[in-house]
């Protein structure tokens, strides 16, 4: 912004110049007011210039920082999640009804963003009023959420992300962003979603064209807990985005040698990252090849609601025309968060097909259906076939959902064998006991479940 700002300086004393050798040298009137307002019109363009394009340059300058520095800020934003914190962060995710629609800008590609740029380093980032939590000092999870979404979708920078996470609930009081803040960007922003643990499973996402934000602690990228965002594999190199990335941070003693720097670009092989990161868990955002044009900018997310209309109900796939992972009953109203061809997304990796969607609630004849369909569950052992399946106290979505540690501990070892104890859910492949059927949900050991969602054995 200085150096734009000095050139328009530069541009303008050329101009003044300009304007002193006409009046010097010339009587006739009319060039002299032509001058006059050629170098005004300039002038004017050259500063709206310079204001519109501001908040959609990508950082180019790394930034000057110092390890004390970097140890502070870490303290601020450790992304390692404890059981309570975790909880907490579930409790925001599954707390939001309702996604923003929200502007992007024009469709930039790949951007990287710093969280210490000056433009919105000072920026606050706070859920408890606290104005020295900053984009600067926490903000790594915005600004490596800003990044994907610039890349796939649209142009956002790091202070509207992070305004969005303190509206909706992802700024945890003292500890940085919570994880499930990432799956409220995917759904806000209709991209498809995975998260998980195994780096192989990270690289290989990667690999097939993914951007994967990742959770570091102690080690080659934090003194304590940091997000950073892999954006592409070269052979067996990674290609990093690292949100908090200063001159020298790679030259300290135990990171020296491990990294190679290339402007905004972190270089680190696959083996290093195993060894040296810390790395936690991942968030994989899938850009599946429908770059959006400028033509179509600027872009609204949108959703809207629906209803099924299918004898014998509505499989819901993972992907379009994916592994079946559910099934909604006749009757059954949905939100769409996305199409693709006639497939329709209603949540993080659901899909249904959207020949089976209507704008009206179904008829008499189809609830009849619907009815008999409920009314043919039976009591007896179910396996879960949703992704992760929601408990509830009682028998119907106006329930409310139960969380990891009201789940009965026979489930929770399951969630655990199948890849997350900390599931507020059942995960798929679960078995159960229901012991009582009531409008379409089953009465099991930790709660109701819709059997909707489930196989009898």
């Amino acid at each position: 912004m200085k150096d734009k700002r000095f050139i328009t300086i530069i541009s303008v004393i050329m101009m003044c110049i300009v304007l002193g050798l006409v009046f010097f040298v010339s009587d006739d009137k009319e060039l002299q007011k032509e001058t006059v307002e050629k170098i005004t019109e300039a002038v004017t363009t050259t500063y709206e210039m310079s204001d519109a394009e501001i908040k959609e340059l990508p950082t180019t300058e790394i930034q000057a920082q110092t390890e004390e520095q970097e140890k502070e800020v870490s303290e601020t934003q450790a992304t390692i999640e404890t059981e309570g914190f975790e909880e907490q962060g579930e409790i925001a995710y599954n707390g939001t009804n309702e996604y923003p629609n929200v502007t992007l800008g024009d469709y930039k590609g790949l951007t990287y963003y710093s969280q210490i740029d000056s433009r919105w380093s000072n920026h606050p980032y706070t859920s408890i009023g606290d104005y020295n939590q900053t984009i600067g000092t926490s903000g790594c999870g915005p600004t490596c959420a800003s990044m994907v979404v610039t890349a796939i979708k649209g142009t956002i920078i790091p202070p509207d992300m992070g305004d969005l996470f303190v509206k909706y609930g992802y700024r945890s009081a003292n500890n940085g962003t919570y994880f499930s803040a990432f799956r409220f960007v995917a759904d806000t922003f209709n991209i498809r979603y995975e998260e998980g643990y195994r780096l192989d499973d990270a690289v290989n996402l990667v690999r097939n064209n993914n951007y994967v934000i990742v959770s570091c602690a102690n080690g080659l990228f934090t003194t304590g807990g940091h997000f950073i965002t892999i954006v592409g594999i070269e052979g067996d190199t990674l290609k990093i985005y690292d949100p908090y990335l200063y001159a020298g941070k790679f030259e300290t003693s135990t990171r020296r040698g491990k990294v190679t720097v290339e402007g905004n670009t972190v270089y680190v092989s696959i083996d290093n990252f195993r060894n040296y990161a810390n790395y936690q868990k991942f968030f994989a955002f899938k850009q599946d090849g429908q770059v959006p044009t400028n033509d179509t900018k600027p872009v609204t997310t949108n959703t809207y609601e629906r209803y099924v209309k299918a004898n014998g109900g509505l499989r819901i796939r993972s992907i379009p025309n994916g592994t079946i992972v559910g099934l909604l009953q006749t009757g059954s109203k949905v939100t769409v968060y996305e199409t693709s061809s006639n497939w329709s997304r209603i949540g993080i990796n659901q899909w249904v097909c959207s020949d089976y969607l209507y704008s009206t609630s179904q008829s008499s004849s189809t609830t009849s259906q619907a009815v008999q369909k409920v009314n043919s569950y039976k009591t007896g052992k179910y396996r879960v076939i949703a992704s992760v399946l929601n408990v509830r106290t009682g028998a119907g979505t106006n329930y409310r959902i139960k969380k990891y540690n009201e789940l009965t501990a026979n489930a929770r070892t399951q969630n655990s064998r199948l890849g997350n104890y900390y599931t507020n859910g059942l995960r798929r492949g679960v078995i159960t006991t229901v012991t009582q059927i009531k409008n379409g949900f089953g009465l099991t050991p930790s709660g109701w479940i819709s059997l909707s969602y489930c196989t009898k054995l």
